[in-house]
């Protein structure tokens, strides 16, 4: 920096500009020579501790703190200060700092010398092998209840009761796994509170109806690989198998039956919907006509389904076969007759195994013969 004689004739931009106001930094020298960057790390100590390519690039990569020490480095430090090598030159040997390797070397009798500080970060700490009566008593609790969803949630809840000594995960995957296991349960339809209502005014109105000149319709799908009939299993046995072939094949069919006589029976091509509802009532008018040419009046029924819904499927019915239509409550499958039908007669395909989607129809039409329905 420039000396300056101050006058008053100094002009003040002098005095700014050859004046400097920063602080003086700290040029005191690195009085630790064994600290240098990690891209200059020699190679030598991983070549000769990881003899893989793999792992000597993963341990280099892993060393990104100047005072941290790693297993293979410790055991490398523990071999030199057994034979009596200095720290100072033990540091120079692996690139670490001096007093890491004293520290180290005055805790490397304690038994939890090789232990990392990380490992327990985030983890469970292990706990005892064996169940006790007050595991299991709780776990049987919540089994009753149904609040456990699987071995880790048992596990987990297990753990934060504080009465309780800490378990290990295994113990508990391992009962559970002998005392049962984890399955789906099976779905139950229930009718809700509205539709409950619906049905009862539905049977009340109708407790004292003929039903015998009422024509009831509706439709049924026949599936290939359809899996209702049960089969035996004895205990200890594996159960038996069952071969699945073109799971997607399905035939829907459509009928009409009533105590005055019934319609034929027919195979839909494709999805039933509102025009091909309406094309199939068409085909059938006469048929179903000729069954109540004696009667003025009859009725008609069938499910809400949505083909069933159409305003083109309603004008027709009411135009074109009759204008009595009876209301079908809905989630009500058990007030249409013409279920037990279909019931029997997939219970009859089923016994005869088909194979493909030929034999599945060729099946429909002899049991529709079978059961009295006219193909």
């Amino acid at each position: 920096m420039m000396e300056i004689e101050f006058t008053k004739k100094t002009p003040k931009r002098v005095l700014r500009k050859n004046i400097s106001t920063k602080k003086p930094t700290n040029t005191r020298p690195d009085t630790n020579p064994y600290k240098r960057k990690m891209n200059q790390m020699p190679n030598k100590f991983f070549e000769n501790t990881f003899h893989n390519p793999l792992k000597q690039l993963k341990a280099k990569n892993s060393q990104s703190n100047f005072y941290h020490l790693s297993n293979p480095e410790k055991a490398s430090i523990l071999l030199q200060g057994v034979v009596g090598t200095e720290p100072q030159k033990i540091a120079v040997s692996i690139n670490r700092d001096k007093r890491s390797i004293q520290n180290f070397l005055k805790e490397k009798d304690s038994p939890n010398v090789f232990e990392s500080k990380n490992s327990k970060k985030g983890r469970w700490s292990k706990g005892t092998g064996k169940l006790t009566q007050n595991h299991k008593s709780y776990i049987y609790k919540w089994i009753n209840d149904g609040t456990i969803r699987s071995s880790r949630d048992t596990y987990l809840r297990l753990n934060r009761i504080k009465k309780l000594p800490r378990i290990s995960y295994h113990p508990v995957r391992l009962y559970l796994k002998k005392v049962g296991q984890f399955v789906k349960p099976t779905l139950k339809t229930e009718v809700t509170e509205v539709n409950k209502r619906k049905r009862l005014q539905y049977c009340i109105r109708r407790q004292n109806f003929n039903f015998k000149r009422t024509m009831f319709t509706d439709e049924s799908s026949f599936q290939l690989n359809a899996n209702n009939q049960k089969v035996f299993k004895l205990k200890g046995s594996k159960t038996p198998l069952k071969s699945k072939l073109n799971p997607n094949i399905k035939i829907m069919v459509w009928g009409g039956v009533s105590y005055l006589g019934k319609t034929s029976l027919t195979i839909i091509q494709g999805k039933l919907g509102g025009d091909e509802y309406h094309k199939l009532l068409k085909r059938k008018r006469p048929e179903i006509k000729s069954i109540f040419s004696k009667y003025k009046i009859w009725y008609w029924q069938h499910d809400s389904a949505p083909a069933h819904r159409s305003l083109k499927v309603k004008r027709y019915i009411k135009n074109w076969l009759t204008k009595s239509c009876l209301p079908h409550p809905p989630q009500s499958p058990d007030l249409n007759p013409i279920e037990l039908v279909w019931t029997r007669m997939k219970r009859e395909v089923e016994s005869q195994h088909p194979k493909n989607k030929a034999e599945l129809l060729e099946a429909i039409i002899r049991v529709g013969k079978k059961l009295i329905w006219f193909i």
